[in-house]
């Protein structure tokens, strides 16, 4: 507060001292009209309008006509002024100065602010102001830049990062193909490469026509018993058994047993068991047992008995089981496939498909079970930790549904299994037991009439839909099949539908309250009205 009076004091005193040689043109000028709201506060306004005449020199006067006044001075009570003054150019100039308790004082502020404003000498103010302001845009971008590096700087990190592991795959990968474990046949492997000792014909090697032939690469061996190469290119077939000790480019039919002892690409084909033990591109077919033992797979795996593969990419089939590291394509046994890791596509099987996490349609005649499922999946069990599809069976089991589960028993822990009493119009009472998991409902049960004429078997699906933390709303599905109650043998007297619209609100964690309304149809059996209306009441535990 001193600070700023002292500074308008200075800046007076300049105005006086500069308008001291320009007296008789400021004595010409118009009228100053200055207008004054005071209200509620005691400001001595002549008192004021002397002190402008004064430093001024020039004639003020007080209006009451804000619109036509220069200056405009408001108080705000009596501790603060704002000042407005419009230049001959329309510009307008405002400040605002705390006002001190002594009234004669505060007529002198006021005066020296204005004086500040009509004269043009609050430059220094304005380039003060000015300044800051750019000082204040200085630190913005400043902030900006600093955060723009960063974000440069976490950009590159993570560029650096992905080309880092980018080089470790490559790394690997080379590795692998010097080992056999993938990429092209290595040259430097010891292996002899003469064309002229690429055929071979053999009891059993070493006795053969190239005795040295499980160091050199072949292009054709034929072999009576036991024949072995160095490596192939081209075509190999034994009655009972073939070795190649590196990699295989071409066919290799040993009906006992085929081996190859890295990559092969084509086809190897066994009547008892073949094995390929590194990357694979092509088909391996054992109808014993098929074992690929290298990291990559390409192609088809085929047992009847057990296909063992790694990570494939395309088909591995297995009477008994199919098994693969992971897996994306299909997987096919009559006994049971199984996924080591991911798997992504198909699995079949008649008994049971095990699988870490699999994304695609999983179907089984016994059970499906996988930790985490972004499908869908069929059989009469199935078990999985999370679901983000659909699971349709007699019993699913999950943690969380995060789609639907329809079957006889549908139990999530997102979910609720409950006892279930309803009665409806047509004067029945009813038990039955209703399983809610994820955004679907599964129910079923029996019911007999008040007068115990007759009884019916029913069953239900529909969605389940969270209106609020208690009210949910469930439109579904139901069949009911109505028998006398003297005989249940045979088929149902009537089949009937109903299609209803239920709404429930649930109690605490314990009770859910049910009404629903819709329509009864008889699909075939009785008489009547073949469509009529239904209500519904019940309540569920659990």
């Amino acid at each position: 507060m001193a600070a700023a009076l002292a500074l308008l004091a200075q800046n007076v005193a300049r105005a006086q001292s500069a308008g001291a040689g320009s007296e008789p043109a400021s004595s010409r000028a118009a009228p100053l009209k200055v207008w004054l709201d005071a209200r509620g506060a005691s400001f001595d306004a002549q008192k004021l309008r002397a002190a402008l005449a004064k430093e001024l020199k020039r004639e003020v006067e007080l209006t009451s006509d804000a619109g036509s006044a220069a200056v405009r001075i408001r108080l705000e009570g009596e501790q603060r002024a704002d000042v407005r003054y419009t230049t001959p150019s329309g510009e307008e100039l405002s400040r605002s100065v705390d006002l001190p308790p002594d009234r004669d004082r505060s007529v002198q502020v006021v005066s020296w602010l204005t004086v500040n404003l009509v004269q043009d000498d609050a430059s220094e103010l304005l380039r003060e102001l000015r300044a800051r302001r750019l000082e204040e845009a200085a630190a913005r971008a400043a902030a900006d830049k600093a955060a723009a590096d960063k974000a440069a700087a976490d950009k590159a990190a993570a560029d650096k990062a992905a080309a880092d592991k980018a080089a470790k795959n490559s790394a690997e990968q080379a590795k692998l193909a010097e080992n056999g474990a993938g990429g092209p046949p290595a040259k430097a492997d010891g292996i002899l490469r003469d064309p002229a000792k690429g055929f071979d014909l053999a009891l059993a090697t070493p006795i053969s026509l190239i005795r040295d032939s499980s160091k050199r690469e072949l292009y054709l061996q034929v072999a009576l018993w036991y024949g072995e190469a160095g490596a192939l290119r081209g075509v190999a077939v034994s009655p009972v058994a073939l070795r190649v000790r590196t990699d295989l480019e071409g066919v290799l039919v040993g009906p006992a047993v085929a081996l190859v002892g890295r990559r092969a690409r084509g086809a190897v084909v066994s009547a008892g068991y073949a094995q390929v033990d590194g990357v694979l591109e092509g088909a391996l077919v054992g109808a014993g047992v098929a074992v690929q033992r290298g990291k990559l797979a390409r192609g088809v795996v085929v047992a009847a008995g057990g296909a063992f593969t790694g990570e494939l990419t395309g088909a591995v089939v297995g009477a008994g089981i199919a098994s693969a590291k992971s897996l994306r394509g299909v997987g096919v046994a009559a006994g049971i496939t199984l996924t080591r890791g991911r798997s992504e596509g198909a699995l079949v099987a008649g008994g049971a498909n095990f699988s870490a996490d699999h994304q695609g349609v999983e179907v089984a005649g016994g059970v499906n079970i996988a930790r985490d499922l972004n499908g869908i999946a069929i059989a009469p069990v199935n078990v999985h930790r999370r679901v983000k599809g659909l699971q349709l069976g007699i019993v699913n089991v999950a943690e969380e549904v995060d789609g639907v589960a329809l079957g006889v028993i549908s139990y999530a822990k997102s979910g609720r299994v409950q006892p279930t009493l309803w009665t409806s119009t047509e004067g029945s009472v009813h038990v039955a037991l209703k399983s809610i998991a994820g955004h679907a409902f599964t129910q079923i049960g029996a019911g007999i009439d008040v007068n115990a004429a007759s009884f019916t078997y029913d069953g239900g699906v529909g969605a389940h839909f969270r209106l609020s933390q208690s009210f949910f709303f469930e439109p579904g599905v139901h069949y009911s099949g109505k028998y006398p109650r003297a005989d249940a043998s045979g088929a149902p007297d009537q089949h009937r539908l109903h299609y209803l619209a239920q709404f429930g609100y649930r109690v605490g964690s314990k009770v859910d309250f049910l009404g629903a309304a819709g329509v009864r149809h008889v699909v075939a059996g009785g008489t009547g009205a073949a469509i009529v209306p239904e209500l519904r009441a019940g309540i569920a535990f659990f």
